[in-house]
């Protein structure tokens, strides 16, 4: 439990970690409010970590044409900090995952002065924009370590609350405790986040094409009755 923690100020990734979130995510996000609650794991060993997040209920289809190709409701996400890697699953249009390599932490991190206990953790507030959404953080310099939630990290402690602007995701710690689990690297690694991306903005161009040679318009990002509904998390540059 959190409160386990307390005797141990000097606490370093060797000893290993784990933190357990409760997570509200809204799966329409920029659309709507289709809220489910999650249960996350954000498990340090190393210089390594694995952060995964599923939900607690099935996805409720909006209709139709509510086309899920990127199930983000189960997001997994490793990095390892001596290499500067981090590895994220992602999914095609196809419906299938698979791993891409991503910039570990570019975010540019702005601290601020606020304060905040979260549970015995003495806290700060940290903000910053990431891939089209604006963030916020509560990290705690009681656990010296740069990890975070999700792909959230490069702070000077611990990430225990995280949010957006919105409040689509919602992360909060529901408990610390020691971890001995080696965490396994995958190998299996399709190609980087920013071929994913060239790939994916290809692939919703054709898509556009398409329908406008079927007739039926470009309404992929209408708010209508649209042909195709994109479910994606980190917004793509149009």
């Amino acid at each position: 439990m959190v409160f386990g923690l307390l005797a141990y100020g000097s606490v370093t990734a060797q000893e290993g970690l784990n933190l357990e979130f409760n997570v509200r995510f809204n799966d329409d996000f920029d659309r709507g409010r289709n809220e489910r609650m999650h249960k996350a794991t954000l498990t340090v060993q190393g210089a390594r970590s694995r952060y995964f997040m599923v939900s607690q209920s099935p996805y409720r289809n909006a209709g139709d044409q509510d086309l899920v190709f990127s199930p983000d409701t189960a997001m997994l996400v490793y990095t390892d900090q001596s290499e500067g890697l981090m590895l994220a699953r992602e999914y095609g249009l196809d419906g299938y995952a698979f791993l891409v390599s991503d910039s570990l932490y570019p975010m540019q991190w702005e601290i601020t002065a606020e304060e905040k206990k979260i549970e015995a953790f003495s806290c700060i507030r940290a903000k910053c924009r990431f891939r089209g959404r604006e963030y916020s953080a509560w990290f705690t310099p009681d656990l010296p370590l740069a990890y975070g939630p999700w792909k959230m990290g490069g702070l000077p402690g611990l990430i225990l609350e995280l949010q957006d602007s919105d409040e689509n995701l919602v992360v909060k710690l529901a408990s610390v405790s020691r971890n001995g689990d080696p965490i396994t690297w995958p190998e299996d690694v399709r190609y980087s986040m920013s071929e994913h991306i060239q790939q994916t903005v290809r692939m919703i161009e054709r898509l556009r094409a398409g329908a406008r040679a079927n007739g039926t318009g470009d309404c992929l990002t209408c708010t209508g009755n649209s042909t195709y509904t994109f479910h994606l998390w980190e917004k793509l540059p149009q």
